[in-house]
């Protein structure tokens, strides 16, 4: 456990950082639903969803604290909301407006990358370069399980453990690289092949936001003292397709899409902290005047 004075690495969250982690979710849920409207209305081009992702984004994002620079993928919406990334800018790039809707530097957060694990190395890179000019090195860069097979992750592990990369990996395995299942993608996990390249690892579920919470601020006090970096698999379910031009009952039973939906990251722990009185009433109604007025600029700025 770290100090009091670093509240923000505490490693088990009390109830107002529980409250903070469901708000984000809850956030991030309200984006997806009316960002999926917006692209059935031409108002998008294209729209990665989240939807099963909420807790591991949000707890990883909540853990390592506001210092560290977010290198993400594409589908890291509720990351980019909670480093204050506004709707509208977040909705630029897939209406084809512009590259990046957001100032990088401003936020610590990247642009979107499309390239598979092309952000891998991008992100180890800018983590040394930042540390050999005595600037703040810890970077988080985000990762789907598909893009591990790409030749450009294992060629990031590798330079952030020779070099000891201030790096941390968040791998969201929702067991779908688009329509190739986990088993026909890899016969070791994530972690597991982390650890090859001698880079500490650890393997979690992904359904409750404080179990990612702890294991990442673990994770990040771990690379602050160490020096070294760290790779967090999290294990998620998918609820929705790849991105809104994937038919995924084509290829996945409806058994397998219900369980994933039954599994609800965001109904799951709103109903918990209900039920043990930490979120009341009162706060789940600011907190969804909040999701409606997010969904009203987006549809302003979009429709």
């Amino acid at each position: 456990m770290v100090s009091k004075s670093e509240p923000e690495y505490a490693t088990d969250p009390d109830d107002d950082t529980r409250r903070l982690l469901l708000r984000h979710m809850l956030l991030a849920r309200g984006l997806d639903e009316e960002a999926h409207q917006l692209q059935k209305q031409g108002g998008f081009i294209l729209w990665p969803s989240l939807q099963g992702h909420e807790a591991a984004q949000v707890g990883s994002a909540l853990a390592v604290g506001p210092a560290s620079t977010v290198v993400p993928s594409y589908r890291e919406h509720a990351v980019a909301l909670l480093r204050g990334v506004t709707p509208e800018e977040l909705g630029a790039q897939w209406a084809g407006r512009t590259f990046c809707g957001w100032d990088p530097f401003r936020v610590r957060f990247f642009p979107y990358t499309m390239v598979l694990a092309a952000q891998t190395l991008h992100g180890v890179g800018y983590s040394i370069g930042q540390r050999l000019q005595g600037r703040e090195d810890f970077v988080v860069v985000y990762i789907g399980d598909g893009a591990t097979s790409e030749g450009d992750m294992s060629e990031a592990m590798n330079l952030a453990a020779v070099e000891s990369a201030s790096v941390l990996f968040v791998c969201q395995n929702n067991g779908w690289a688009i329509s190739k299942p986990a088993e026909e993608q890899m016969r070791t996990s994530v972690a597991e092949r982390a650890r090859g390249f001698g880079i500490e690892s650890v393997e979690i579920p992904g359904h409750d936001p404080e179990t990612v919470f702890s294991a990442c601020a673990r994770a990040a006090a771990h690379i602050r003292r160490e020096r070294a970096p760290y790779l967090v698999e999290i294990r998620v379910g998918r609820i929705n397709g790849h991105t809104t031009t994937d038919a995924q009952e084509v290829y996945r039973t409806a058994e397998d899409i219900a369980q994933a939906r039954a599994a609800d990251p965001v109904t799951a722990y709103a109903a918990r902290l209900s039920e043990l009185g930490v979120a009341d009433t009162a706060w789940f109604e600011a907190v969804d005047a909040e999701v409606r007025e997010l969904r009203e600029r987006l549809m302003k700025e979009y429709a």
